[in-house]
């Protein structure tokens, strides 16, 4: 299962997971693995193999061998005996090899069970996403009723197996898109009445709009937005609350998030242009942007007229920056795009309040 950041990879996965154990399985093992830059193919798989009752302990036996006899030695009349004695060592392995696909595959392939591996984009070496694929082939020749469920942040499936070739028809991908406006609105509506609050279409569409087909973004603002009802005791979420929640969703957000734009900010000498520029650039329907369609923007939404040439050095300003720091990049010749999808929504959330 692949897709872009935040649109409920993990969330979709996890469900998957106890429906086929409980549907289709009929029970066995649930293994997760969520994954990091440290991660190897060895130090992914162990946790399977810990859960299967897989000994893979590293240890060694030594056997110790004795070999002895007796001579006799004559001197005049006297006899004497002598005791010769020689030890052998022999060490013995206990044999393990948690790097080799193969060797796994061996050790769970009678196993019935899911094992769930997250975030698979973190791992830093190509070989050992290909020695995932190669896995999930060992087990598919099995006919195993172990089975893996590979979730990561990716364009194409194939990313996330390092483009293994031989392991194509032995997976179903499926790319989690952004959702629906509908989904989305659904999710504020069942949510609220759950909880017995009112919600007007205006506030929902507005939230609609900041979450931009994230859901995590609509759990978030929805989430502030009961808090705040619940105290003041108050069943409407209107205007004046959505604007309070909107300021907590933001001192709430992912820091990675509020970080880079935060630090981007502070690095330019005009601040409030640039937010409104890139507050113009988060309504664009497309990821990627011009500085014409951004111009246009800026005019039907906000009734400011700048000229383009000024709009593209501003541009090329947000993607020199530096450190880490940059929200923008230049995705072909005119053509820009936000670094991280999530974004758009991020800087929609911060500048809402003043839009309300």
């Amino acid at each position: 299962m692949y897709g872009d950041r935040g649109v409920g990879k993990t969330s979709l996965a996890k469900t998957t997971c106890k429906l086929l154990l409980h549907e289709i399985l009929k029970g066995g093992l649930f293994v997760e693995k969520r994954c990091d830059s440290q991660d190897s193919f060895a130090s992914i798989v162990q946790a399977a193999l810990i859960e299967a009752k897989v000994d893979i302990s590293t240890r060694e036996k030594t056997l110790t061998h004795n070999e002895g006899g007796d001579a006799q030695l004559s001197v005049g009349i006297a006899k004497a005996s002598l005791s010769s004695k020689s030890e052998h060592k022999t060490t013995a392995n206990h044999l393990t090899n948690t790097n080799s696909p193969s060797w796994v595959a061996e050790k769970l392939k009678d196993c019935k069970g899911i094992f769930l591996i997250d975030e698979v984009d973190a791992i830093p070496s190509l070989e050992d996403k290909k020695k995932i694929a190669e896995l999930i082939k060992l087990l598919s020749d099995f006919d195993s009723e172990f089975k893996l469920v590979v979730v990561g942040i990716a364009t194409t499936g194939s990313e996330l197996t390092a483009g293994h070739p031989s392991v194509e028809r032995c997976l179903k991908e499926v790319q989690l898109k952004r959702m629906s406006d509908d989904g989305i609105k659904k999710i504020i509506l069942n949510g609220m009445k759950q909880i017995d609050l009112i919600i007007g279409d205006e506030i929902a569409d507005k939230i609609v709009d900041i979450s931009a087909g994230f859901p995590h973004f609509t759990h978030l603002v929805c989430l502030k937005c009961a808090e705040i009802a619940l105290v003041k005791k108050i069943r409407h979420i209107n205007f004046e609350i959505l604007k309070q929640a909107l300021v907590e969703s933001v001192k709430d957000s992912e820091g990675v998030l509020k970080h880079a734009y935060d630090s981007t900010i502070r690095l330019l000498s005009k601040p409030q242009d640039y937010k409104i520029l890139l507050l113009a650039a988060a309504y664009c329907k497309i990821p990627e942007f011009r500085s014409s369609e951004l111009k246009d923007k800026l005019v039907e939404s906000y009734s400011i007229n700048i000229d383009s040439q000024v709009i593209s050095r501003r541009l090329a300003s947000l993607v020199k920056i530096k450190n880490g720091s940059a929200i923008i990049s230049r995705s072909a010749r005119g053509c820009f795009r936000f670094i991280d999808p999530r974004m758009p929504s991020f800087i929609k959330m911060s500048s809402g309040v003043e839009d309300i």
